[in-house]
């Protein structure tokens, strides 16, 4: 993996195509899912992918990180976030050693808990992709309409919630475990 995937200067990995030789270099979200798995051999491999995550521009959506940067209308490109790619990162970025990982990785927590919690709030739903733009919108694109209240955004959100819950907040007060967890609840129930 490390051979063909990583690329010590860019400090990520990045798809190989087979027939043409060479990685393809765009930014996407996947591009740091070793992270995640802990599939590294390098301390310095996990710092080097959070420089490459701070340098890439992902960052700067105030609703989670895009799947990639590239507005293609698809439903796997910018601007949607997908549960299952946040909790890679966010889950990533807290074991790497530095502290500014592990404050990034609860950054990124708290935008996350706060888009699910706009969307309750506004919609009365949870969704399985967020525009990463707007204050809790679903995203969008591909060949379906969005879905509600989809099992893997439910599952992160109570996975931020148990790891960050004491010290996340919606915007206006505190989001413990005791405030948000109920309303998680009630949104698998009734829909």
């Amino acid at each position: 993996m490390e051979s063909l995937l990583w690329d010590a200067e860019r400090g990520a990995w990045f798809d190989y195509n087979l027939l043409t030789h060479s990685r393809h270099f765009e930014f996407y979200l996947s591009n740091l899912a070793p992270v995640w798995a802990e599939c590294y051999s390098q301390p310095e491999m996990g710092e080097k992918a959070l420089r490459y995550l701070k340098e890439s521009g992902s960052l700067r959506f105030p609703n989670g990180v895009p799947t990639s940067l590239m507005e293609s209308g698809q439903q796997w490109d910018f601007p949607n976030a997908w549960p299952p790619s946040q909790h890679m990162l966010i889950h990533g970025l807290s074991k790497l050693p530095s502290e500014d990982a592990k404050r990034l990785a609860f950054d990124l927590a708290q935008r996350w808990i706060r888009t699910n919690w706009l969307a309750y709030r506004k919609y009365e739903a949870m969704f399985e992709k967020y525009d990463v733009n707007g204050d809790g919108r679903p995203g969008g694109g591909g060949e379906y309409e969005v879905q509600l209240g989809f099992g893997w955004t439910n599952g992160v959100a109570l996975q931020l919630l148990d790891q960050y819950g004491a010290s996340l907040t919606s915007g206006s007060r505190r989001a413990s475990r005791g405030f948000l967890f109920p309303l998680l609840i009630s949104a698998l129930l009734l829909r």
